[in-house]
């Protein structure tokens, strides 16, 4: 019994999720679908009024621009959901989180993240499989990409989505699913045909987008992180190449944009004790950002 909860900006897509998801799930179910083009709510709201709303134990927070391409998988998810630690469940995370901005996808690549769905591309559909094999259906990470995940109302209502924190449409995934993580429940990406879901868009990588992922960070994440699986081992050696190279990724990709945290991202990197080759991007990039802030 699953409640699908849906924040949805088009009657259209809207309309297509719902006959595919009708036809697939192979379980009892209902749609709790928040019309949000009049609203403009951020995504934590939508989700946990709908949530407040919906009558079934297990909850799908799920975009509206998918389509399942397995039949029954309502059924699977079901049962790994009975498990008493179990938190989330989706389709694309990451079992390490460090201290630096970035989406889960940033600290998952390549060693540490996980995915296992269908991505359309322009015109062709590409399946996306990291680290994930059909013996283990069921894979372990820290976080999870929004995209859709499960989880147990009796989860939900302990750790709702964080509607003071986040004020618009970004990092509620990561905001939610650590929160879970450090709770102790054991979130997963599933890795099974059992479950096919294909994914029809990319995320928005707006201003706001990252304007949300630093306040994220500075307001609630920084004293916690980093934060990683138990059986995850990695060097202090491993450990500053791989921030250096987060946070250079970020600090090069904010800079293109009219976020006005530019200056302090800039600052921060400043701040890092790295190798030489950090130095020469410190210089780099505060050059950019002198010419192109004015």
């Amino acid at each position: 019994m699953i409640s699908i909860i849906i924040c949805s900006a088009s009657p259209e897509r809207l309309q297509k999720v719902i006959e595919n998801i009708d036809r697939t799930i192979g379980c009892e179910h209902e749609f709790v679908a928040i019309d949000n083009r009049e609203k403009k709510w951020p995504i934590t709201k939508v989700y946990n009024y709908a949530a407040e709303r919906s009558k079934y134990p297990y909850l799908f927070f799920v975009h509206e621009d998918i389509q399942f391409h397995s039949h029954n998988w309502g059924v699977f998810i079901e049962q790994k959901l009975q498990e008493p630690d179990c938190g989330a469940i989706g389709f694309a995370g990451s079992a390490m989180r460090f201290p630096q901005y970035s989406g889960w996808w940033e600290h998952g690549w390549p060693e540490y993240g996980t995915t296992y769905y269908y991505q359309r591309v322009n015109n062709r559909t590409e399946f996306r499989v990291q680290n994930s094999c059909l013996e283990v259906p069921f894979k372990r990470v820290l976080v999870l990409d929004g995209l859709g995940f499960f989880v147990r109302r009796n989860v939900w209502e302990k750790h709702p989505f964080d509607e003071e924190l986040l004020k618009g449409f970004h990092c509620y995934d990561i905001d939610f699913t650590l929160q879970l993580a450090i709770n102790k429940y054991k979130n997963y990406v599933c890795c099974s045909n059992q479950v096919l879901i294909e994914h029809f868009s990319f995320g928005n990588y707006t201003d706001d987008w990252y304007s949300s992922t630093i306040k994220m960070h500075r307001e609630k994440w920084n004293k916690f992180l980093p934060l990683s699986l138990p059986n995850i081992q990695i060097s202090q050696k491993q450990r500053r190449a791989f921030e250096e190279k987060v946070a250079s990724k970020f600090l090069k990709d904010i800079l293109t944009t009219h976020c006005p945290e530019r200056k302090s991202v800039l600052r921060e990197f400043w701040k890092m004790p790295f190798s030489f080759n950090h130095l020469k991007e410190c210089i780099n990039y505060t050059i950019y950002y002198l010419k192109h802030s004015k």
